[in-house]
């Protein structure tokens, strides 16, 4: 009876432990699980955060090369430079009348010399350049001042909208590549480490790469040829809104705002596939002008349905035109986005300007305190064109440094004068190509504007994150 007790005591022993161990070895297995899908999605963080810096930081490599043409297509410079040239030449006819009635000996010196500073060494400068008739300025000298200032107008607003379109396209196509090619290589490295064959292996390394490279450099369309196509249509809407509103009409900052709204309305309303065709060669024929660009020896790949660089491709074909994964109006909510920022920024350096005018009438006091609220207060549409041409040159700026971009040359507000919005524009502009040399002066938005405003603001977009995470995480 008692060896029986024993026995049962052994019995009950060895099954305790059996159970034990089980419970134990379940559970270090269930830690280790954990512990492996804490890893997993930590890791799939730290690659996703890391596939949007590097679309923010190509982005702006990718600026000076976008910017360039559209700069050089719609020459607001050489316009605004025409103007000044007709200013100087009426200038010059008066000048000539009054010295027919004063000495000859006097005539070279007041020609040349005279008071009037716009007719110096600058200005004759520009006059010979004019006589070149190979001469680009040439060609808007022989314009009239009405058709100028008309140029002025549609060009300049063309250029802003064009920045607008070309770089919120650039931006959500980058990130969708991007993050397709980043999914795309995390899921092979899984597979990697799971020990399932991988159905890509056979790939060579070196020739997977240059598909990649290849896949990126589709964007070559965009910067050379889509937004081209764009700015034709944006121009043609631009005519017709802006066909009425002359120079020196007065808008309201928000009046202004809406005119811009109602353009990019227009613009979507019936140009959807329009749009998206120049954001990336999603047509064929687009797509084989843009390979033979930039890759031609990986031509023969989009004749291969089950090539790596045609299954790259038409996944981004899918979403693009896929309603479901609303890209489009993506699109229309970073461009509203880039109006806000533009609107913000117009309405902040206009109203500094007019309280600096106040300040020098003697109206306000010189050491008197920020002004808070912006009155309500139409400005010349001359005074929107200068102030559009400082934002271009932020929209375009690729250096990550905090500058001060304050536009504080514009003209005059309760000057009507042709003459004071030529320069205010000039001026502004020259502002424009020297944004490094101001940074050292003091300014009412300096702590705003850290580096490229409009980018930045755009890549902080919480929908824009929403979507790179639904591309990044659709591991089908």
């Amino acid at each position: 009876m008692q060896v029986a007790r024993v026995r049962y005591d052994a019995f009950t022993c060895v099954v305790y432990l059996l159970i034990n161990e089980f419970i134990v070895k379940k559970f270090r297995n269930y830690q280790n699980a954990l512990r492996q899908e804490l890893m997993f999605k930590q890791q799939i963080k730290q690659r996703f955060i890391q596939t949007q810096q590097d679309c923010y930081y190509t982005i702006l490599a990718l600026l000076p090369v976008l910017a360039g043409p559209i700069i050089d297509a719609l020459p607001v410079e050489l316009i605004t430079q025409a103007l000044r040239m007709k200013k100087g030449q009426q200038n010059q006819s008066r000048q000539q009348q009054q010295q027919q009635e004063q000495q000859q000996q006097q005539q070279q010196q007041q020609v040349t010399g005279g008071s009037n500073s716009e007719l110096t060494a600058d200005n004759l400068n520009l006059l010979d350049n004019n006589n070149d008739p190979e001469s680009k300025l040439s060609v808007y000298m022989n314009k009239s001042k009405v058709e100028l200032w008309n140029l002025l107008k549609i060009k300049t607003i063309t250029r802003t909208l064009t920045l607008m379109y070309s770089i919120s396209g650039l931006l959500l196509v980058t990130r969708l590549q991007l993050n397709i090619l980043a999914r795309r290589s995390y899921l092979e490295s899984a597979i990697l480490l799971a020990g399932v064959k991988n159905p890509n292996n056979d790939i060579d390394p070196h020739e997977n790469y240059i598909i990649e490279q290849s896949y990126l450099s589709l964007s070559w369309w965009l910067l050379n040829k889509g937004w081209h196509n764009l700015s034709l249509l944006i121009e043609a809407v631009v005519v017709k809104k802006f066909e009425n509103i002359n120079p020196k009409t007065e808008l309201g900052v928000v009046e202004f705002e809406m005119v811009l709204s109602d353009i990019i309305g227009e613009i979507n309303a019936n140009n959807k596939e329009h749009i998206l065709a120049n954001l990336f060669p999603i047509n064929y024929p687009d797509l084989l002008e843009t390979v033979l660009n930039t890759n031609p020896d990986l031509i023969h790949h989009l004749d291969i349905p089950d090539s790596n660089l045609t299954k790259l491709i038409n996944e981004t074909n899918a979403i693009m035109l896929d309603n479901s994964l609303y890209f489009f109006d993506l699109l229309n909510s970073l461009i509203i986005t880039d109006l806000q920022t533009l609107t913000c920024n117009l309405s902040a350096n206009l109203a500094s300007n007019m309280s600096n005018s106040l300040v020098m009438s003697g109206t306000l006091p010189e050491q008197s305190e920020k002004i808070t609220e912006i009155p309500i207060k139409a400005f010349k549409l001359a005074s929107f064109l200068a102030q559009l041409s400082v934002q271009n040159g932020i929209m375009v700026n690729n250096d990550d440094v905090r500058d001060n971009r304050n536009a504080d040359a514009n003209d005059d507000a309760n000057d009507d004068d042709d003459d004071d919005d030529i320069k205010g524009i000039l001026n502004s502009l020259n502002n424009m190509e020297g944004f490094e040399s101001n940074s050292g002066r003091g300014g009412s938005r300096s702590d705003e504007l850290s580096g490229n405003v409009y980018i930045n603001t755009l890549d902080n977009l919480e929908e824009l994150d929403d979507f790179s995470a639904s591309i990044y995480s659709n591991f089908e």
